[in-house]
């Protein structure tokens, strides 16, 4: 049994460590402002971290005042920025995002790239489209393949 949480703990530091600096970051849509006040909270989660990873936070789905909806970290939001980015989605569960992209359509897509974070703390997300039918929140790294951590979004 020590053996196979070795050998699970070496694979996990092999696949972050896949999330180096030199590799390309993925392009990045930067958005100076936010949420344009007041704005209402439509959903809420609390991440949770996978893959030894050290996320952890709040995160929510706001509407603001001129009804765009943003997903908003709170200022308790950590990750870890080994590429620089880190991916954030919009998902239909909490399955790696790797495998939700290769399952069929259906007529609302399974997950919906949002755009990337770069630091830890308070900052939101401009969403593209409608947050209706996603129910994760889910944070991934494009160069290693795995789901960084994930929220349930209530």
């Amino acid at each position: 049994m020590r053996q196979k949480i070795v050998m699970f703990s070496v694979a996990t530091l092999i696949a972050i460590a896949g999330c180096k600096k030199d590799d390309p970051a993925p392009a990045q849509t930067v958005f100076n402002v936010g949420p344009v006040p007041p704005t209402t909270t439509l959903r809420t989660g609390t991440l949770t971290a996978e893959n030894a990873t050290p996320t952890a936070g709040s995160v929510s789905i706001v509407r603001d005042a001129n009804n765009e909806e943003w997903i908003s970290f709170g200022s308790n939001f950590t990750s870890t920025f080994a590429t620089g980015t880190v991916a954030v989605y919009l998902a239909k569960s909490n399955a790696r995002i790797g495998s939700q992209r290769t399952l069929p359509p259906p007529p609302v897509p399974n997950i919906l790239s949002a755009g990337f974070v770069a630091v830890n703390g308070a900052q939101s997300i401009k969403i593209r489209a409608s947050s209706t039918g996603f129910s994760h929140v889910v944070l991934y790294c494009e160069t290693a393949e795995i789901n960084f951590g994930n929220a349930a979004m209530n």
